[in-house]
């Protein structure tokens, strides 16, 4: 039953196969592709706001006052040469330079610039910068980065620690300036956090949904279903053929789209033998859901019906776009039964934080799948097929 189950799939219907198995990896290539272009030549607009002291006064010191009065010393200013490493970062292009101390209202200026687009962040050197770092106190350097877009965030904060990275090595600082703002479980500034954003939306939605078209008419398009039950073999046999056939296509998927996702750039905290478990079950999860479909529908256009209504209704709550936590307490229950409201967050708690599969959205994701494979049986066994 097996190989005529390999048979149907690869001559039978080989564009559905073309299409698992060659198609999810060339997307991953391309999207890596098109937003590797997109971060070479992307460079950002900031403007340097500095509350730093220039002058100091030292009235302790007897010997620095003239008549009395306090002598002012220049001191060894470093806004300067941070502003020569923001010129020499890459990523970073400086529109503009205030001084608080010439122009009161530089922060507001910064601002205005920020809200109409002009600017992409602004780095503020605090009060005292200069005089910390000579103290070999950690200096403190804030990002006020432009969260309209949320994908870019970490990319800007990315570009800020770059420029920091040549002040620390210009002016021969040991490494103990911080940049404030800077996430936790960040994406090292050599990957792209662009691609590395958007590749933990696309894998659980392009697993699930390819596994789920790859299924839906495995039963319902089969014409010899009926000759065979009048042969020794079983309904189980029958079922069981198919799923251990596309269980194993799945299989070949996965690694396909894992691979290519390596080559693009993703970056995995975790092992990277959780990433592929993840990966599988949300596809087999898609796998079950197709092949329950499958049993139910009793055409074609049947199937197509009732795969796009369930795959919209999944997407819909699946906390993609809209957070789960936002929607009614009514719609939260009915989101964390369907499969992709647990697909993106394991895979995201893998690959930025490197958490095991193993935890609550894996053994959700298991239940729906044998829930699903149970009433497939159950179906398949109450179906009557007329030769």
């Amino acid at each position: 039953m097996v190989k005529k189950e390999f048979r149907l799939a690869l001559f039978t219907d080989p564009w559905n196969l073309i299409i698992a198995l060659i198609l999810p990896p060339a997307i991953i290539i391309l999207l890596s592709v098109m937003e590797g272009q997109q971060a070479a030549i992307s460079q950002i607009q900031v403007a340097v706001v500095s509350n730093d002291s220039t002058v100091f006064i030292d009235s302790t010191n007897a010997t620095g006052t003239y008549f009395g009065t306090p002598i002012e010393f220049e001191w060894d200013n470093y806004s300067k040469p941070y502003l020569n490493a923001v010129n020499k970062s890459e990523y970073l292009v400086l529109k503009n330079f205030y001084n608080t101390s010439e122009d009161p209202y530089a922060m507001e200026t910064a601002r205005n610039q920020l809200l109409y687009s002009e600017i992409s962040a602004i780095i503020v050197i605090p009060v005292d910068f200069s005089e910390m770092l000579e103290f070999g106190l950690p200096g403190l350097i804030e990002c006020v980065p432009d969260s309209s877009r949320i994908a870019d965030i970490q990319n800007n904060l990315n570009a800020v620690y770059d420029s920091v990275k040549i002040f620390i090595n210009d002016n021969n600082l040991t490494p103990q300036i911080e940049v404030t703002g800077e996430q936790e479980f960040e994406i090292p500034s050599n990957y792209n956090p662009s691609y590395n954003s958007t590749i933990k939306l696309v894998i659980p939605l392009m697993v699930y949904g390819i596994a789920n078209v790859l299924a839906m008419l495995i039963i319902v398009k089969e014409k010899p279903i009926a000759r065979l039950l009048l042969t020794p073999v079983t309904r189980d046999e029958i079922l069981l053929a198919k799923y251990a056939t596309y269980s194993f296509i799945l299989f070949i998927q996965d690694l396909g789209i894992l691979l290519a996702s390596l080559l693009g750039g993703l970056y995995v905290r975790g092992s990277l033998l959780d990433v592929f478990i993840a990966t599988y079950i949300v596809g087999y999860t898609g796998l079950s859901m197709g092949l329950f479909i499958s049993s139910v529908s009793k055409t074609k256009t049947e199937a197509n019906q009732w795969f796009l209504a369930s795959f919209v209704v999944i997407l819909l709550l699946s906390g993609i776009g809209v957070p789960i936590e936002s929607m009614p307490p009514y719609l939260q229950v009915v989101a964390y039964i369907l499969p992709l409201s647990h697909g993106q967050p394991m895979l995201t708690a893998i690959l930025s934080k490197g958490n095991s599969v193993f935890g609550f959205h894996f053994f959700s994701l298991l239940a729906i799948s044998i829930v699903l494979n149970l009433l497939t049986f159950i179906v398949f066994y109450s179906r009557r097929y007329e030769v």
